[in-house]
């Protein structure tokens, strides 16, 4: 790489060939194109590829949801969603390349200072997921109008289900789901927020359900 100072037509920006012009913080610079490498991927290289593949697949989807969960602990001040991928190629993808599967009790959607919802448990009444807790509250890290974020990952069918409906002091909440899942596998999840959606809870697996 090379820098250069203006000529008379102003500093060169763009493709020429095998040249490419840019600027970076002020300063303007001439390099090359990379070279294209001949060598074949390594079992490594294609194993990394492939788990990054899978934490795009399975948490583009909620990549809001995540950068809600991780607002009140950034790591390096990278998003919501990044730290989310961290973990995952970290903890929830198991197995070895090519047999790579994914432990979705290891999937981290939120970490924070909020209190968790106590005893929070979940259970399948009919086609429903029925969730209870014990409301303990205080003044500092767990307050009565705090939500519960519950999302639901469908399996089978690839697609997720979201609800923020519950208030920490309401003790139970009903998740409807419906009929149309017949059979499918469901992995949940649900983490607490605060009423102004600046401070969240660490997220807690609620287990996996199969639909009747």
């Amino acid at each position: 790489m090379a820098t250069y100072s203006n000529g008379a037509n102003g500093a060169f920006s763009g493709k020429l060939g095998s040249i490419i012009g840019s600027s970076w913080r002020g300063v303007d610079y001439l390099r090359g194109l990379p070279k294209k490498s001949t060598k074949p991927s390594s079992d490594l290289q294609l194993a990394q590829r492939s788990k990054f593949a899978m934490a795009a697949a399975y948490l583009s989807p909620i990549k809001d949801i995540l950068n809600i969960g991780f607002k009140d602990k950034q790591l390096n001040k990278a998003t919501g969603y990044n730290a989310a991928v961290k973990i995952f190629l970290n903890q929830a993808i198991t197995g070895e390349y090519p047999d790579l599967t994914i432990d979705f009790a290891q999937m981290v959607l939120s970490k924070g200072s909020l209190s968790v919802f106590h005893d929070l448990n979940a259970a399948l009444q009919g086609t429903d997921l029925q969730l209870s807790w014990q409301s303990i509250t205080n003044r500092y890290n767990a307050f009565a109008d705090d939500v519960l974020m519950v999302v639901i990952f469908n399996d089978t069918k690839k697609m997720y289900l979201m609800y923020e409906d519950a208030q920490r002091v309401a003790l139970s909440y009903t998740a409807v789901i419906g009929a149309n899942f017949t059979g499918d596998v469901l992995y949940a999840w649900a983490f607490a927020v605060k009423r102004e959606n600046n401070i969240v809870a660490n997220s807690q697996y609620l287990g996996s359900f199969t639909m009747p």
